[in-house]
């Protein structure tokens, strides 16, 4: 389809599409007496016992311009305790320094399959709260 063809062309439907989700993340298009959530509780890499980064690790002097989600490949699990939670982010970051030889965790965040959310590499959660990133 083109856009002389009177119909809606990809590029114009994709942004306007993202247009009106944008606006409802943005709690523009929220129904009357929707109430904004509150910030998760999320545990910092000392609260989970995280070893210190091996090498010293460098935060950019600018604001975050997006948010990567990415999964782990861990095993699932039907422990959904908080102990599990910071067992498995510290064998996350056993498993980058050790094997894969990165200076920290390769992920800002984790969340467990209970529900905990997690600082992943070291400063995540200062950047995060002061706007810039690592």
């Amino acid at each position: 389809m083109d856009a002389d063809s009177g119909s809606l062309n990809r590029r114009v439907f994709l942004l306007g599409a993202g247009a009106v989700v944008g606006a409802g993340f943005a709690g523009l298009a929220l129904p009357s007496g929707a109430q904004a959530a509150t910030a998760p509780r999320i545990y910092s890499c000392a609260e989970w016992s995280a070893r210190p980064p091996a090498d010293p690790l460098v935060t950019l002097n600018h604001p975050a311009n997006r948010i990567l989600v990415h999964h782990t490949a861990s095993a699932n699990s039907t422990d959904y305790s908080q102990a599990h939670a910071f067992q498995l982010a510290r064998g996350i970051q056993n498993d980058h320094i050790d094997t894969n030889g990165w200076s920290d965790t390769g992920q800002h965040f984790t969340i467990s399959r209970g529900g905990y959310d997690m600082e992943g590499r070291h400063g995540s959660l200062t950047a995060l709260r002061g706007g810039s990133t690592r």
